[in-house]
């Protein structure tokens, strides 16, 4: 171990628990702000490349959060969706469309690792996470990309899709690098790494993540563009019971 590194591992060691750290990760993630932003895929598997754009918005209120993810291209699956409502002191509550079955259903905390359309992307990677009820470990410093990081284990209390998760990120600001996620078997299944990151609006901002499955080979790619911070959203959006419209909604124009 270099001495930087050792450095910084004790440094580490006397100032952030991993409760600490998981925080300043949850704070980066999502940011106290309301937020617009439109996402471009790029959908790989079996040598074939999907593009998709999709739309979403996420608002501050009464101390909980929305969060609002939508497919607006191709047609045939347009209107498929995800909301995700965490209000403060209530237990997690979302709800998922499928477009070209028009069906709509509940989701529940314990699918949060599910795929999203059968892309990489899961349901916790678009608001569907409730950190608390995992076991969270200092995995200690390292570098990557010639940046010094440290990494942290979360070990969900169900492992019945997922042994652990670890993070990397840079410790000072809470910034993720990247995630690794290994199956119920504890083998390597997801890699994802965020990129290209610059402030919007002030706010530190990934505008590129690539998700990896290194099973499969199969991968999903996403460009954040159109990102604006502290808009106002009409409360509209994210009403469940108006979720088959949210593809049509004026924001996205």
């Amino acid at each position: 171990m270099t001495r930087l590194l050792l450095a910084s591992l004790l440094t580490l060691a006397a100032a952030d628990s991993p409760q600490q750290l998981q925080q300043r990760l949850q704070a980066w993630l999502a940011p106290p702000k309301s937020s617009t932003r439109q996402l471009e895929l790029s959908i790989r598997s079996a040598g074939v490349t999907t593009h998709w754009s999709a739309g979403q918005a996420r608002r501050v209120r009464d101390g909980g959060t929305e969060t609002l993810t939508v497919v607006l291209a191709p047609p045939e699956v347009r209107g498929t969706a995800l909301l995700v409502r965490a209000a403060a002191g209530q237990p997690l509550k979302a709800w998922r469309r499928i477009a070209p079955l028009r069906r709509q259903r509940e989701v529940r905390p314990s699918e949060a690792l599910a795929s999203f359309a059968d892309t990489e992307l899961t349901y916790a990677d678009l608001g569907l996470a409730a950190p608390g009820d995992e076991k969270l470990t200092l995995l200690g410093a390292d570098t990557l990309n010639g940046i010094d990081v440290v990494k942290l284990q979360a070990t969900p209390a169900d492992r019945a899709r997922v042994a652990r998760v670890v993070t990397w990120l840079i410790a000072a600001s809470g910034q993720p690098l990247k995630r690794e996620i290994f199956d119920a078997a504890d083998r390597a299944w997801k890699v994802e790494t965020d990129e290209d990151v610059a402030p919007i609006h002030g706010v530190p901002t990934a505008q590129r993540v690539r998700i990896e499955d290194v099973q499969t080979g199969f991968g999903t790619e996403y460009r954040a563009t159109r990102i604006a911070y502290d808009v106002a959203l009409p409360d509209d959006l994210f009403d469940p019971a108006r979720l088959s419209q949210a593809a049509d909604a004026a924001l996205w124009k």
